[in-house]
């Protein structure tokens, strides 16, 4: 049978871990196995309709800020009680307060602060576990902090091994951290030993498989924390797996299985529609459609994979584009925007984010003029010029793309190149627009029959 270490010291109730499994003291060993002389801070942000949100002393230093699915820094401190608030910035650039709460930190142990639910009202959990000093074994915890708050059967497998051969660990409980232990401890540790494994989520009490990992090298000496999340962004509907370390650097693993979707958008100014012939993948039939002159296609699940992209004009007055090479990687969700060029058709491909868009709104930036590289964008609110706009993409070549999080606000968009004499010379210039539904943006530069022969268009 499988241990559990239940690792959960919260503010609210702690749900207990299912009680099939034996409970041990959390961390393993006592403090003499231990190098870790500091109390450890860390913030985890999984709240997926929030906003990126600041960590910070109350009346003191801040302690970094995350977005969804990320993590701060991980901080050394003197042990003792210490007051933390939590704010986020609105768009008139005010701080905006969520919550308080009073942690216990305590020396050689890592405290880590896990915000998740609604973000209108979201929690604030306070999880604690001793550190320790590992040499060729790493420990593993895990959580689950979905909306809807789900509990997960947890498997494990060495690299290579199918599910069949895969070791049940434990219950994954809705907002409790439960330290796993390994099946085949020897002599040396009962932890888990360094290498690559295979990880697997089942609902509890079955075996059929609703996640699986690509292969993953355990490869530092540390305890790993996977956060079972949502998915937020442009794609709704999935599971991901946070992996926290003791860094700002969260990995984020997408099941082997899950789809991938993108769009397509036509931005040529052609009086008849091209043809589109999506496909190439194994055991996949080819997907045609149609798009006319500034046509946005919904979005379209797809199996991951590497697909061929064709694009025909059917008046057959310019070149076609045959067989670019489109590649959806599992949960990616992906933009294609068709263009021309000296009398050919080209196309343009960008990752569209996976973050959600409530507060702060991920928007993407194509140039698709041809006749000047270095076009840069403004974005203007009410009260501001280009001079003094504080978002802005500067230097975007011919289809290139950038990427900005602006605050949810209203913003004029305006195109400008410099010509010979460093002047700026306007391409176009929109009314105020609002960034604010919880969508992902796309604002494009191209040609079109106006006074300035080009235009901006906000897709959405």
């Amino acid at each position: 049978m499988s241990w559990v270490r239940a690792c959960h010291f919260s503010r609210t109730v702690a749900v207990g871990l299912v009680a099939l499994f034996a409970l041990a003291a959390c961390g393993g060993s006592d403090s003499s196995d231990s190098d870790y002389e500091f109390a450890y801070l860390q913030f985890y942000n999984a709240s997926p309709n929030g906003a990126n949100v600041e960590m910070r002393e109350v009346d003191g230093d801040s302690f970094g800020s995350a977005q969804f699915g990320d993590a701060t820094s991980m901080y050394s401190m003197e042990s003792g009680e210490l007051v933390l608030e939590f704010i986020r910035t609105d768009s008139d650039d005010q701080e905006v307060y969520i919550d308080e709460i009073t942690v216990n930190l305590k020396e050689g142990e890592k405290t880590m602060i896990v915000m998740s639910g609604d973000f209108n009202s979201p929690s604030f959990n306070e999880y604690s576990y001793e550190r320790e000093t590992l040499e060729d074994h790493f420990r593993l915890l895990a959580i689950s902090v979905t909306m809807d708050g789900e509990s997960f059967d947890f498997y494990m497998s060495d690299a290579g091994d199918p599910f069949e051969a895969a070791n049940f660990l434990g219950t994954i409980t809705p907002n409790d951290l439960g330290e796993l232990i390994y099946w085949d401890g020897d002599d040396d540790s009962d932890d888990f030993d360094e290498g690559e494994y295979t990880v697997y989520f089942t609902a509890p009490g079955s075996t059929d498989v609703i996640f699986e990992s690509q292969t993953l090298d355990f490869i530092y000496e540390t305890e790993y924390v996977m956060a079972l999340r949502d998915v937020s962004g442009a794609i709704q509907e999935g599971l991901v797996v946070d992996t926290i370390l003791n860094s700002s650097t969260v990995s984020g693993l997408t099941d082997v299985e899950a789809d991938a979707q993108y769009r397509i958008y036509n931005s040529t100014n052609l009086d008849t529609p091209v043809t589109v012939t999506f496909g190439g993948n194994t055991d996949e039939e080819d997907i045609e459609f149609t798009l006319a002159a500034d046509e946005l296609s919904d979005f379209t699940a797809i199996r991951y994979g590497d697909y061929r992209v064709s694009v025909e004009d059917t008046s057959g007055s310019i070149t076609n584009l045959s067989n670019k090479l489109i590649t959806l990687n599992q949960g990616e969700s992906k933009a294609i925007l068709i263009y021309e060029k000296d009398g050919k058709l080209g196309a343009s491909t960008f990752e569209e984010s996976g973050l959600p868009q409530a507060y702060d709104k991920t928007v993407n930036f194509i140039n698709l003029v041809s006749d000047y590289d270095d076009v840069e964008i403004f974005l203007v609110r009410h009260d501001e010029t280009i001079d003094t706009a504080e978002y802005r993409v500067n230097n975007l070549e011919f289809g290139e793309t950038s990427t900005e999080v602006l605050p949810s606000d209203f913003y004029e968009v305006i195109a400008v190149y410099e010509d010979d004499n460093d002047e700026q010379v306007l391409l176009d210039r929109t009314a105020l627009f609002g960034f604010t539904e919880e969508e992902n943006y796309i604002v494009t530069v191209e040609p079109a029959d106006t006074a300035t022969g080009y235009e901006i268009n906000i897709l959405f």
